[in-house]
């Protein structure tokens, strides 16, 4: 047997560290509560920033949706404002008659045969009939496009032999044309026909070919005139 104070001593002992242990416990369990509600609030918090966060992208994918149905709504008024306004501008001008301000018609011809031709030469014709906008200068037999637009440009040639022609604007060749006769001294018509989209201060005219030397002559008589017109049909 132990002697009674080592019996004492050792209960106390024992008493003393159940005791701490037991304290020990109830502050691990005290901080465990605390650290389980804490995670619990984080993990509301999280779930609460989350949801946020989704709200907010479907609130950007919204404003993205109704921007782009604004883009496209004002796309159709800027199409529709534009085509209105060209239609309107079209029947305008169509309603609009000419004035002799802005007429366009050229018409001008030769008054005597014309014999001796060469290669690229211009035609000079010689008799104005009409000439509305006075740009047709003579001694060049140039015409010079008052107004952009689009014209119509006719030449007619008789001719007793055969000589190639070129409708010509700025020095380059648009149309051709070849009257020949038919070889028994009777002279042969040839019209040549152009549309043309021409810009202001455009030279037209008409000259040989640059290619083929002329033979014979143009006829201009009184049974048949050998000419050279234009006009303007759209501006």
């Amino acid at each position: 047997m132990f002697p009674r104070g080592k019996t004492l001593r050792t209960n106390w002992n024992v008493t003393f560290f159940a005791v701490k242990f037991t304290l020990l416990c109830d502050v691990c369990r005290t901080f465990g509560a605390a650290f389980y509600r804490q995670a619990d609030e984080t993990n509301e918090r999280l779930k609460t920033l989350q949801k946020e966060v989704d709200d907010l992208k479907r609130e950007n994918l919204n404003k993205d949706q109704v921007i782009g149905d604004l883009q496209r709504t004002l796309y159709d008024i800027i199409v529709t404002r534009d085509n209105t306004s060209y239609y309107i501008e079209l029947h305008t001008a169509k309603a609009q008659p000419r004035t002799p301000e802005t007429t366009v018609a050229l018409h001008t011809c030769f008054t005597n045969d014309v014999h001796y031709l060469g290669r690229n030469q211009i035609l000079l014709f010689n008799k104005v009939v009409t000439d509305t906008q006075y740009r047709y200068t003579q001694s060049t037999g140039t015409y010079s496009i008052p107004f952009t637009g689009y014209y119509v440009i006719t030449w007619v040639t008789p001719a007793v032999g055969n000589i190639p022609l070129e409708l010509v604007v700025n020095g380059e060749p648009i149309g051709r044309t070849d009257p020949s006769s038919t070889g028994n001294g009777a002279s042969q018509s040839t019209t040549g026909l152009a549309v043309l989209r021409l810009f202001e201060n455009d030279n037209v005219s008409i000259r040989t070919h640059t290619d083929a030397t002329p033979t014979g002559a143009i006829v201009n008589n009184k049974w048949q005139d050998s000419c050279f017109s234009l006009w303007q049909i759209e501006h």
